[in-house]
């Protein structure tokens, strides 16, 4: 693997997982993603496994484990943990390939690295990358994706789950899409796709992508500190600019690119919710680009061309949800002050909506424990 195709934008995801600021207000806490009740009568899955052989370089004794879908080479030290993974990332690649719009699954094995410590991950990347391992190695804790390889150590239970679904994305999108994603769109969806969760015995759940208390978190505390992006700066800008002015605006970042996918998907009626679906089928088959370019403001082209390859900027926002910049922009920040208030923490802790009606089930069940 070389690092030529890797983007700094997938490594900076690792930033995230475990490193929430404090909430600003109690709220109940997210359960373990691994705690999850399982449901009564629920017949656990047939595993996914075609092969397991061992694996050595990876901090302790481990396995290489071939599913359909992925090689995944394992060397977390919890062996129960680690022998319910391969389940878990079948269950996200469904969700990758099916949760919006259907999508080519890619058709050769996908590489998924998972160390048992960092020391050992840091010595893999400096043999593997050379010279270009520090990009990757300053970036912080958990991993990166390059060329379509995720390469990443074990962090917890919690945090590991929710990086390789993170991660698991930009894999996917870097194997699947023949165009790349705009980075607000690329990002957003790999937060958006940690809505992926364990039962207590470890069978993957229902895909939930509102149950993301982390990513609505830090969009409340962004909304309560008054510190939220608009829509068009959220479009033009990146994790790498965001990091040069704090770990927060990072945060506030990714918090706010998860939400403008479920803006997307669901808000006003689910009227953008089409254009989410062209942009991503014209970027899977490779068709993106040459839209972006016929709709492009400047008469030169080159620079028509230019702007259609950047993948910041409003221009793939314009092309797919119309020029209504400023109009699109107060419904996207109502929605971010609809989803934070309080009590709305109720329905994110139960993965729904926090703006539809609750469902009979969740009106009758009590509102989980407020965090002390």
């Amino acid at each position: 693997m070389t690092p030529r195709a890797a983007s700094l934008v997938m490594a900076l995801a690792a930033l995230v997982a475990g490193c929430a600021s404090p909430p600003a207000v109690t709220e109940p806490p997210r359960p373990a993603a691994v705690a999850e009740p399982a449901p009564s009568g629920v017949v656990a899955l047939p595993s996914p496994i075609r092969s397991v052989a061992p694996w050595d370089d990876g901090g302790c004794p481990g396995v290489c484990v071939c599913t359909e879908r992925y090689c995944l080479r394992l060397a977390m030290k919890d062996t129960t943990f680690r022998e319910r993974l391969p389940a878990y990332m079948e269950a996200c690649s469904d969700a990758y390939a099916k949760a919006i719009v259907p999508l080519p699954v890619p058709t050769e094995r996908m590489d998924i690295y998972v160390f048992a410590s960092r020391d050992p991950w840091e010595a893999w990347t400096r043999r593997t990358l050379g010279r270009e391992a520090d990009l990757y190695l300053g970036l912080g804790r958990g991993g990166f994706t390059s060329d379509g390889t995720s390469v990443l150590y074990d962090i917890g239970r919690i945090d590991t789950l929710t990086i390789l679904a993170h991660e698991g994305w930009h894999q996917f999108s870097q194997k699947s899409l023949k165009e790349p994603l705009p980075t607000w769109l690329e990002e957003g969806l790999a937060c958006w796709m940690e809505g992926t969760r364990m039962n207590r015995d470890g069978q993957p759940t229902a895909f939930r992508p509102w149950r993301n208390f982390e990513r609505w978190n830090e969009a409340r505390n962004a909304v309560g500190n008054d510190s939220t992006m608009s829509l068009e700066e959220l479009l033009e800008t990146s994790p790498q600019k965001c990091l040069e002015r704090g770990k927060n605006d990072l945060l506030t970042y990714y918090a706010q690119a998860w939400a403008l996918v479920h803006f997307l998907n669901e808000a006003e009626g689910g009227r953008h919710r089409e254009g989410l679906r062209r942009l991503l089928q014209d970027a899977a088959a490779g068709s993106m680009q040459a839209q972006l370019e016929r709709v492009a403001p400047s008469a030169d082209p080159a620079a028509r061309k230019r702007a259609s390859r950047s993948r910041s900027g409003t221009l793939a926002f314009r092309a797919y949800f119309g020029d209504d910049l400023k109009g699109m922009s107060e419904a996207y920040a109502d929605f971010l002050e609809a989803i934070t208030r309080r009590g709305a923490g109720d329905r994110i802790w139960r993965g729904e909506n926090p703006l539809s009606e609750p469902t009979p089930a969740a009106k009758a069940s009590p509102a989980p424990p407020a965090s002390k």
